[in-house]
């Protein structure tokens, strides 16, 4: 009779610390790209999950897994990919069953803690499949067609790049503002104010809330035919005394100042959010070339298109830096291409996050931007 009880308290405490030992599901989000839809699961290090794939749908089985309340919830979410969102479980596995609304190339890869997120993450990727991308490649053909078009008819080509995006929220505000959200909207703001000019036509690096490569930032510009590079960002610090806007341009050989290297540190990082994008060694070969032989024109027209935006954003408010730092932003790497990064104001002053937030002052931060590539071109 002893060894039975013995026997019931030993598997007592044995389900107890199997159960204590479940990977808890903090969090699920989601993402929506022209190119993607990212599924986003906070989880607790040492996740063991798999992946079953059929025709239009999948399963994503996690084990021994716990789901929050909360995290419940997020879990039925639609978009141009996942039609419809089911969740079963039995005794040691969670499986969610996503049909889909065709079939998709999937990729799924854990992410390490960091600066923005404080768990691990499980992260799968749906990506459209060859012969579903046809159609899309055909569409960026005859969009780099109207571009070149665009180009011969004098037609200047104006990429605007809105920082950060879905996983990487950017800086955060004192209030809880996300940086990613500010630049979309000073973005497509700026965006409207050049496609209303004769002789002009913005293109967007992102037009919601996703996540886009920093390289693929550049190659959006590069087959675009970009004639201009303008990166919209928020800074954020320490100090909820730092405020005004500033512009950076290149440098190989890194930040001008602390601050500059601080910065460029924090931006260079964005892709730690997503999986990095290398240039294959033809890529390289060719950029270095290219590189080599556009760099200092490219260089004294970025300077002067960052000095023409910053007489126009004195006019509207402070100015952290008068003329245009350097610093080794990936972002600003554009083969021949004039780039700039705007730093409109900082997130992390209460004063000037209300400001970034306010649609007036969002607008007024567009104009002095978009006036000083008017004047760029005067």
């Amino acid at each position: 009779m002893h060894r039975l009880i013995s026997l019931l308290i030993g598997l007592f405490f044995l389900s107890s610390a199997f159960a204590d030992n479940r990977t808890t599901l903090h969090d699920f989000r989601f993402w929506s790209s022209p190119e993607r839809t990212r599924i986003v699961i906070d989880v607790d290090q040492g996740v063991r999950f798999s992946i079953n794939q059929q025709q239009n749908q999948f399963t994503l089985g996690i084990r021994n897994a716990k789901l929050l309340k909360d995290t419940y919830k997020k879990l039925f979410f639609t978009d141009q990919r996942i039609k419809k969102t089911r969740v079963k479980r039995d005794d040691t596995t969670y499986q969610f069953k996503f049909k889909l609304h065709g079939q998709y190339q999937i990729k799924s890869y854990t992410l390490k803690p960091n600066d923005k997120y404080r768990h691990h993450r499980l992260v799968v990727d749906l990506y459209d499949q060859k012969n579903q991308t046809t159609k899309a490649v055909k569409k960026s053909k005859k969009s780099l067609s109207k571009a070149l078009v665009s180009k011969q008819h004098g037609t200047r080509i104006i990429l605007i790049d809105a920082g950060h995006g879905g996983e990487d929220p950017g800086a955060i505000g004192y209030k809880r503002s996300k940086e990613k959200r500010i630049t979309l909207s000073i973005a497509k703001k700026l965006a409207n104010k050049i496609n209303a000019t004769r002789g002009m036509k913005a293109v967007l690096t992102r037009r919601g809330d996703y996540y886009v490569g920093l390289t693929q930032r550049i190659r959006i510009a590069q087959a675009n035919q970009a004639s201009l590079f303008v990166s919209i960002h928020a800074d954020a610090v320490k100090s909820r005394r730092a405020k005004g806007a500033s512009v950076y341009i290149l440098s190989e050989r890194g930040g001008s100042t602390n601050f500059a290297r601080r910065l460029e540190k924090s931006q260079n990082t964005a892709d730690q959010f997503g999986v990095k994008q290398k240039l294959n060694s033809k890529d390289q070969y060719l950029n270095k070339i290219l590189w080599d032989l556009s760099r200092k024109d490219r260089d004294t027209q970025s300077q002067k298109l960052g000095t023409k935006i910053l007489q126009q954003m004195q006019k509207i408010g402070h100015l952290h830096k008068k003329k245009p730092q350097k610093a080794d932003f990936v972002v600003l790497k554009t083969p021949a291409i004039p780039s700039v990064l705007v730093e409109t104001a900082f997130i992390s002053n209460p004063e000037e996050e209300r400001r970034l937030n306010s649609n007036k002052e969002q607008d007024k931060i567009a104009n002095a931007i978009y006036q000083g590539i008017l004047n760029y071109y005067k």
